[in-house]
């Protein structure tokens, strides 16, 4: 390991410091952008270095303590020493960098507003998926790092929210005591996941099992924990981890929960999309709502309708996920109103399809991108607006390079729903020219 000092320059897609030597780039975690730093190096990459800090020569008025007591080890969030209005900052730099890497467009005119803050910067997690692992003698929700064998302990993350942290806690000395024990891949047995999600002030708990399910006792006594109305389970014994493709077995509680947003009180089944940050989705989906006028409407990857049911526009809204489309149509029922058209269909088929036979005033798609397919379907039907909402910046630059002929921005609002991690949403109007 070579040791050395190197100045930062800025922050990368992740957080990580970025600085050079010799020309060739090394990112180094947990230092930032004017800061002098001496690193231990990982010179095994050809392309770049890698490097650990060992002593701050030179520290940024912008650092703070961090918020966090597992920063030195968990790799969760990255800016926990960061200040929070230069984290805004950072988002819309990133944003622009990769405007200016994969577009053509002049940056300097265009519409970009500062980031949006998020209106909680501490506990705004709402939802939580964590492994169940057996460290020091008990069973604990914990992740183990990468390329390190050190288990971060998450029932006291300062970015979940409060109850769950303490419904947790809760819940693992249950576990303990009924002597519940981590998943056993030989004999496939045991606890693998726990899913946690607060719905308004009530928290739906998902396990996900090995072939033994979970004891009748320890349910009996988490049922009776305060908050807790649902519990669930589903039984996967297989490599992979995506568990909504099996079926879930209710143990306690309801069924739906009431989640109230756009002046509306919708009902989430289990299975079914739910914001990690409720707030701060609410705070999209009104920006969203303010950029539509009077017309037709094809919403893609539309969940369980937030958005398409607080409008009186007439709407076809797509989404893969048939859990998603049947509580939009229940709820849709649920509030009475009857001028939303729910698909289940892969919405690149989708698009094809519906714009073949119409030009939409509006386009509205989320997701990571659009596809070849669906740009060039969106720009032969001559849609009239488009609002794509990503958390991606250089597959948003990509579409907006693709369509940058035919569609100018109006507006570009980098939205902060992750505060202390390099994550961010991104809304953008296009009008057609």
């Amino acid at each position: 390991m070579k040791v050395t000092q190197i100045e930062i320059k800025k922050l990368g897609i992740n957080g990580e410091g970025i600085g050079y030597i010799d020309k060739k780039v090394c990112f180094i975690d947990n230092a930032l952008p004017g800061e002098v730093v001496e690193v231990e190096l990982d010179n095994t990459n050809p392309r770049y270095y890698k490097g650990k800090v060992k002593k701050y020569i030179k520290q940024s008025p912008y650092r703070q303590k961090t918020i966090c007591k597992e920063d030195e080890h968990c790799l969760g969030c990255s800016l926990t020493c960061y200040k929070y209005d230069q984290q805004l900052v950072y988002k819309k730099d990133l944003l622009k960098d990769a405007l200016r890497k994969y577009t053509k467009l002049p940056l300097k005119y265009l519409p970009i507003r500062n980031t949006i803050p998020a209106s909680k910067v501490v506990g705004y997690k709402d939802v939580v998926n964590l492994p169940v692992t057996y460290f020091q003698g008990k069973v604990r929700f914990g992740i183990y790092q990468r390329e390190s064998k050190y288990l971060t302990l998450m029932d006291q993350c300062v970015t979940q929210n409060p109850i769950i942290n303490d419904c947790l806690q809760q819940v693992e000395d249950i576990l303990n005591d009924c002597h519940v024990r981590d998943y056993n891949e030989k004999f496939k047995k045991g606890l693998r996941f726990i899913r946690m999600r607060l719905i308004g002030d009530q928290i739906q708990i998902l396990f996900v099992t090995g072939n033994d399910g979970i004891k009748e006792e320890a349910v009996k006594r988490i049922s009776q924990i305060s908050n807790v109305k649902a519990i669930w389970y589903t039984i996967n014994t297989a490599r992979y981890q995506d568990f909504d493709l099996k079926g879930y077995k209710k143990l306690y509680g309801e069924s739906k929960f009431a989640f109230p947003c756009l002046n509306h009180s919708y009902q989430v089944s289990i299975k079914a999309d739910y914001p990690i940050n409720p707030i701060q989705e609410e705070v999209k989906l009104s920006m969203i709502q303010s950029m539509i006028g009077e017309g037709d409407v094809l919403s893609l990857n539309c969940g369980i309708g937030l958005l398409e049911l607080s409008l009186d526009n007439d709407i076809v809204a797509v989404d893969e996920r048939k859990e998603n489309i049947q509580d939009a149509q229940d709820n849709m029922k649920l509030i009475h109103k009857d001028n939303v058209e729910f698909i289940c269909r892969n919405v690149d088929e989708a698009v094809v399809a519906k714009c073949k036979r119409k030009t939409y005033d509006y386009i509205i798609v989320r997701g990571e991108g659009l596809s070849d397919a669906m740009i060039q379907s969106i720009i032969l039907s001559k849609a009239k607006n488009i609002i794509i909402v990503s958390d991606h910046p250089s597959a948003l630059a990509k579409n907006l390079e693709t369509l940058k002929d035919n569609y100018r921005i109006k507006t570009m609002i980098p939205l902060d729903s992750y505060p202390y991690t390099a994550k961010f949403d991104t809304i953008v109007q296009l009008v057609k020219k």
